[in-house]
């Protein structure tokens, strides 16, 4: 199974990155402006109501995929996150939300997933939505992810995914792709260049 999870995410990485490599061209890092043609848009549910992409105009937003019945991956990438987070001056961390999506929310209610993000912290906020919701969503930020059945498990299935966390700037625009080998300080340092 974990063979299975690194094999996805390495592939959906080099994927990614030949699709990244074809869209940036020959832009310099003077006057690249991010990735407009993916992710974009998006209307989910969270505990507390209807939350879109655009309600978050004038912040960075950080975007992870994951289901919080993930064994490993999510929850390396989810306190990678929330470590950079704790390194940044207070000034920086009022400009930047976290949210994390569900894949899985045939188990992943608003209640369930908002429980799990605030976990790793407070400010994080977690959404779900319909499976076609979901697989839309997923779609346009290069997202892959697979149920797996377990025989004879408690969980009865898993979710084999790609791990990115994307970095939209305060126009809602991806900026930065931090892969799940990135480090914390990595991280940070994206961060810290999305709020200036």
């Amino acid at each position: 199974m974990k063979n299975l999870i690194l094999a996805l995410v390495a592939i959906s990485s080099i994927a990614l990155g030949i699709w990244l490599g074809t869209q940036s061209g020959n832009k310099s890092s003077d006057s690249f402006a991010g990735y407009p043609d993916l992710g974009g848009e998006f209307v989910l549910q969270s505990d507390k109501g209807e939350v879109k992409l655009s309600d978050f105009k004038g912040k960075v937003v950080t975007l992870y995929f994951g289901y919080t019945h993930c064994p490993d991956v999510c929850i390396t990438a989810l306190s990678k996150m929330a470590a950079a987070l704790k390194t940044l001056p207070k000034e920086q961390r009022e400009q930047i939300q976290p949210i994390f999506i569900t894949f899985d929310p045939e188990r992943d209610d608003a209640k369930t997933v908002a429980e799990y993000a605030r976990y790793f912290d407070k400010s994080f906020i977690g959404l779900t939505g319909t499976p076609a919701q979901i697989a839309e969503i997923a779609k346009r930020y290069f997202i892959i992810y697979e149920k797996v059945p377990i025989e004879g498990s408690a969980v009865d299935y898993a979710m084999d995914h790609s791990s990115q966390i994307f970095i939209t700037n305060k126009k809602g625009i991806i900026q930065t792709i931090v892969h799940h080998a990135d480090t914390t300080e990595a991280l940070a340092k994206y961060l810290e260049e999305a709020t200036k």
